[in-house]
């Protein structure tokens, strides 16, 4: 699987998705949806995100997670 396809599974059926490290609501009252998996921004533009691929010993994609940094 590439990264490409890795997004797509993640993304599917999905408009925004939820990362680790969201914790918007603490810096704000307004409630975040998540992120689109494209912008370098989450919904409500508090935190930065980005993907993080999670790969075995055979170097194949066997997860992809929004992270945020």
């Amino acid at each position: 699987m590439t990264e490409e396809e890795a997004i797509k599974a993640a993304m599917l059926d999905q408009d925004y998705i939820h990362f680790s490290g969201m914790n918007c609501m603490d810096w704000d009252d307004r409630v975040c949806e998540g992120w689109d998996g494209m912008s370098r921004r989450c919904e409500c533009g508090n935190r930065r995100v980005g993907w993080y691929f999670y790969r075995d010993k055979d170097n194949n994609i066997v997860s992809a997670e929004a992270e945020a940094f």
